[in-house]
């Protein structure tokens, strides 16, 4: 936006406007992606179909004719107990009076998505929609060494009606991602191709407050949006100050200097969960 950053972010406390609502969306506004201020009032509440509970993980674009959409995960408490995970969308004209659209941009009877991600492609104007996928009901013990949590994508003519494409984009591979490959964050390279970004989770049951599962970021490369190659490594792992139990949920900017900042969910083993910030030196341009 001109002028500075916005950050969309998920909350939860005892001052809710509505007292049904577990979960909501609310903004921040920095001009130097440093140092942020916190805006008043509640950008989007929980409630309607999809979304009867909580809402959390928001992916905000511009839209071509103007102003802004917003893909959230939505969840609604199940009568047998767990919750069931679909993606929702929003509209604005300014960024902070958001809308409600009718309907459920991605969902499943058997699948729960959520985490979304949306980029605009360009080739007559299509969106993909990167999501988590999960199996719904999801039920422990599983059945092997990992459980089918991937990242799948969806394609659409209109940004509202999304179509599942064929296959896995990341799937669940190495013992760093035993529990989930989550919340990816996909972006077009100046140099060509994609890099995605995106969360391995294990189960930490082990961990009295806060998140049960440890979480590491790590990131994959692709030509097309759809074949992904895994980079060696971690990203960034957890285990500082901030994020001594969990880093998840990427996000990426790139800065006036050249340099890229991620955004991230931090918890650390008092269960206080942050956004925390790494920087990088200068890589591939984005656009």
């Amino acid at each position: 936006m001109d002028g500075g950053y916005r950050m969309y972010y998920h909350g939860f406390g005892p001052q809710r406007p509505n007292p049904a609502s577990k979960g909501y969306i609310l903004s921040a506004f920095s001009a130097d992606a440093g140092q942020w201020e916190k805006e008043q009032g509640v950008r989007l509440d929980a409630g309607g179909e999809g979304a009867a509970h909580y809402i959390w993980s928001p992916e905000v674009i511009p839209l071509p004719d103007g102003g802004y959409r917003m893909y959230v995960e939505g969840r609604t408490e199940q009568a047998g107990g767990g919750a069931k995970s679909a993606i929702i969308s929003a509209q604005s004209a300014d960024g902070l009076v958001w809308q409600r659209e009718p309907g459920v941009r991605l969902g499943g009877a058997n699948t729960s998505y959520g985490a979304p991600r949306c980029l605009y492609l360009g080739d007559g104007g299509r969106y993909r929609l990167y999501a988590s996928a999960s199996p719904h009901p999801d039920i422990e013990p599983y059945a092997g060494a990992y459980n089918d949590h991937h990242i799948v994508s969806a394609i659409s003519d209109d940004g509202l009606d999304f179509e599942l494409e064929p296959g896995i984009r990341i799937a669940q591979e190495s013992a760093l991602e035993s529990f989930s490959v989550y919340a990816p964050e996909v972006l077009r390279l100046g140099t060509g191709g994609y890099r995605m970004y995106y969360a391995g989770w294990v189960s930490a049951p082990e961990v009295v407050a806060g998140s049960k599962f440890h979480g590491r970021i790590f990131s994959a490369i692709s030509d097309d949006g759809l074949a992904w190659t895994k980079d060696p490594g971690i990203c960034l792992d957890n285990g500082g100050r901030w994020d001594a139990a969990k880093a998840s949920e990427p996000c990426i900017i790139d800065l006036a200097d050249g340099r890229f900042r991620l955004f991230y969910e931090a918890c650390d083993y008092q269960g206080r969960w942050r956004i925390a910030s790494a920087t990088s030196g200068r890589a591939e341009s984005t656009q």
